[in-house]
């Protein structure tokens, strides 16, 4: 009988030291997390508006965590490659994902099939908030919104827009646009923004919604000209243009926003090291003044202030997919 015991003891022992094993991983991990260079992937094409950010965002990070931090590009899919890519990636902190408005907040409102579910990621931080700008090719003879929605209610069908994506943020602000004003514009499907403005500036399609960090350079060389932003006040970067909203469009106020997460499943120690050297870059003077001056509003914060943001515009854009009817399988 004594021997039983001393078995049974012994084996609960072992148990006990595996158990220990398991729970200590994490933090081992943790407290040598990291040890090699970490990947953002980007869910968006190279060279639009929100790449260059995270790029700056990225080499601040790397400086402080003492690891490189590299752009991975993963476009296409409304963000939904990306998305796949960085759900099974492996919970250790070293993959992590840009994730979008369209990726948490849009996507799982419009897709009947999803190839990731929202739960798939924890949040660490919001990062940015883009608002947009209606740009219009500088040939076409407007200068004020109210003088484009009579250009193009004149001229039904035969208004191009550029569009980023079916399903887009810019895409559902088009579809809005259109049922606000009744005017009846045809989209150009692009790849992204900046093939899509290239097009604007060369007159091959009429107009665009873009982001406003996108829209500020063309705006000032006077090689696209913008007439209407979305931001809830006038931007101090581009003071001359009004906001949808002083022209009675209260509806198209809207932002869109780029924030960090990881695979579900990473250890709470990673996350809160990422946060931490997240916000110390977005709080850094010259890496925040460098973004607002391109129209960006810098929003660092907690997971749970990031929580709120996706609720908010979950409900905020689902109003607008069910008022357009978008929905895909």
């Amino acid at each position: 009988m004594k021997l039983v015991s001393l078995q049974r003891i012994a084996a609960a022992g072992g148990a006990m030291l595996a158990l220990m094993g398991v729970l200590s991983a994490p933090l081992a991990q943790a407290q040598t997390w990291p040890s090699r260079p970490i990947t953002i992937v980007l869910p968006y094409a190279a060279g639009g508006p929100t790449d260059g950010p995270m790029r700056l965002i990225a080499q601040k990070m790397g400086e402080d965590l003492g690891q490189s931090v590299l752009i991975e590009i993963a476009a296409g899919a409304n963000t939904m490659i990306a998305a796949e890519k960085v759900s099974k990636a492996a919970p250790d902190g070293y993959t992590l994902f840009a994730a979008s408005t369209t990726t948490l907040s849009t996507n799982h409102q419009m897709y009947r099939t999803l190839r990731y579910k929202p739960q798939d990621f924890v949040l660490i931080s919001n990062m940015l908030k883009l608002p947009y700008s209606l740009s219009v090719h500088t040939g076409l003879p407007v200068k004020t919104l109210p003088e484009f929605i009579a250009y193009a209610k004149s001229r039904p069908g035969q208004v191009f827009s550029g569009t980023t994506g079916a399903g887009s943020t810019a895409d559902l602000l088009t579809e809005m646009l259109n049922s606000a004003t009744g005017i009846r514009t045809v989209g150009v499907p692009y790849k992204g923004s900046a093939p899509a403005l290239l097009d604007v500036i060369g007159g091959r399609v009429q107009y665009l919604i873009m982001g406003i960090n996108s829209a500020i350079g063309p705006h000032r060389s006077g090689q696209a000209r913008a007439i209407a932003v979305t931001s809830e006040q006038r931007l101090a970067s581009m003071a001359e243009v009004p906001t949808f909203a002083e022209l009675g469009y209260t509806g198209m106020t809207s932002s869109f926003w780029l924030g960090l997460v990881a695979p579900a499943g990473t250890p709470a120690a990673v996350v809160e090291r990422v946060n931490a050297s997240l916000n110390k870059a977005l709080r850094n003077k010259e890496l925040a003044d460098r973004l607002t001056s391109d129209g960006l509003i810098v929003d660092p914060g907690t997971p749970e202030q990031f929580a709120a943001v996706i609720k908010k515009d979950a409900e905020i854009w689902g109003r607008a997919i069910k008022a357009t009817g978008i929905q895909f399988d």
